[in-house]
């Protein structure tokens, strides 16, 4: 008798660099995929040295490196959807577009990263250059907090930023201001299509922009729509926060086991 095939999961490829401390990177991209019931590939862009506080040292992998992991991934999986984090140089950004190009099947989420946490620059001006002509065109949605999207575009509202926004789908959170209440604000080719308030809770925290950006990818594997997946992964990012823990001495981790749904 025939043993009945195991359950198949959807596929989320993440394209990242690594955290040595799993608070952000692909470890939170793994352990979020893992809360939320997808399976997790992961590109490697980009070693870090840091910790609890913050970045010390980036290297960027060779890009023909990282080109080889994604074609040697997409040849035995069926990935669903693709999720880019931090990128690293601006030889590693050229070569996504070009390959991402050529599979324009696979929808994109792009968390586009250029500061760490803990303040730290992870692009200089080239890079956000290119990442805002070439590459965030092509994404499904786009996932910066307010700084990030302000940075990119020059304006000075998320009203003014998703105007001047290249892409689709823009969710801006909210997570670096002072107010009582964050306000999550989901637009489509500028256009307001959301928004979702939510409290504030005090206290810095690792990874809260991976974790929200691959729990998108994670709800679009699963066939949501992209503001059925804003909203999920919101609530999950949150809960995830609520629930957070002390492990080093800086940030707080957020627990995203806890928070599954």
């Amino acid at each position: 008798m025939s043993c009945p095939a195991p359950p198949s999961r959807p596929v989320v490829l993440s394209i990242a660099g690594a955290d040595p401390s799993s608070g952000a990177g692909l470890q939170a991209d793994l352990l979020t995929g893992a809360a939320l019931g997808v399976h997790v590939c992961t590109a490697l862009t980009a070693w870090t040295v840091q910790d609890s506080h913050g970045v010390l040292r980036v290297q960027t992998l060779d890009a023909a490196d990282t080109r080889a992991q994604l074609e040697t991934l997409l040849a035995d999986f069926s990935v669903a959807v693709v999720k880019i984090g931090l990128i690293g140089s601006l030889p590693m950004a050229k070569m996504l577009r070009d390959f991402l190009l050529v599979r324009c099947d696979l929808p994109l989420v792009i968390d586009p990263i250029w500061r760490a946490g803990g303040g730290q620059e992870l692009a200089d001006a080239a890079l956000r250059d290119f990442l805002r002509e070439e590459l965030l065109p092509l994404a499904r949605i786009a996932t910066p907090n307010l700084p990030e999207a302000l940075q990119l575009t020059g304006a000075d509202t998320a009203d003014g930023a998703a105007c001047a926004w290249p892409g689709d789908w823009l969710l801006i959170s909210d997570g670096h201001g002072a107010a009582a209440q964050l306000d999550n604000r989901l637009y489509q080719r500028g256009t307001l299509a959301g928004r979702y308030p939510q409290p504030r809770l005090p206290g810095s925290y690792h990874g809260t922009g991976c974790t929200l950006s691959t729990a998108i990818a994670a709800g679009l594997a699963y066939g949501q729509s992209v503001p059925d997946a804003v909203a999920s992964s919101l609530a999950f990012t949150h809960a995830a926060v609520a629930k957070a823990y002390r492990a080093g001495h800086g940030q707080f981790f957020l627990d995203r086991w806890a928070a599954r749904p």
